[in-house]
């Protein structure tokens, strides 16, 4: 007795007979999160900050603002970029001072942390400023702020 071997036939024109064409769905773009640069020379801080802003924000960590203005002189584009004040080598002031003059877009970004808030520190082109302690849901506020529609078309 011949053994039958059912075999499957050709594919033609690139598709299996069993298969029926479907249209595909549109594929839309994925939304971006948005970028936020974190500055902050005390590492276990900076840690604590990437893992509570990491849930809504893409983060980039730098430990000092030297870096970062160099990240940013290369290209990089962050819709807010939150600071230490107080940090070793260049401060959080310096780093303001020195992206205003430098990037003005950039510099709209920036929420300088500090625990010891001084009035004039920046002249007349202060940056936000938020208090330490400050919370997550504080951090969050201010970021969301600068991430909105409204700021994006200021």
């Amino acid at each position: 007795m011949a053994s039958r071997t059912q075999s499957t036939p050709p594919l033609q024109s690139g598709r299996h007979p069993k298969f029926r064409s479907i249209h595909p769905s549109p594929v839309f773009p994925l939304a971006r999160s948005p970028r936020v640069l974190l500055i902050d020379d005390d590492a276990m801080v900076r840690r604590a900050l990437v893992r509570g802003l990491q849930r809504k924000y893409a983060v980039t960590d730098l430990a000092d603002a030297e870096s970062a203005l160099a990240l940013i002189a290369g290209g990089a584009r962050f819709d807010a970029i939150l600071c230490d004040l107080n940090l070793g080598g260049m401060s959080g002031r310096d780093f303001f001072l020195c992206l205003d003059a430098k990037d003005e877009d950039q510099a709209r970004r920036v929420v300088i942390l500090t625990g010891n808030f001084t009035a004039g520190l920046f002249g007349d082109r202060a940056p936000r400023f938020l208090e330490k302690p400050a919370s997550m849901a504080m951090i969050d506020a201010a970021l969301a702020d600068l991430v909105s529609p409204d700021m994006r078309a200021a």
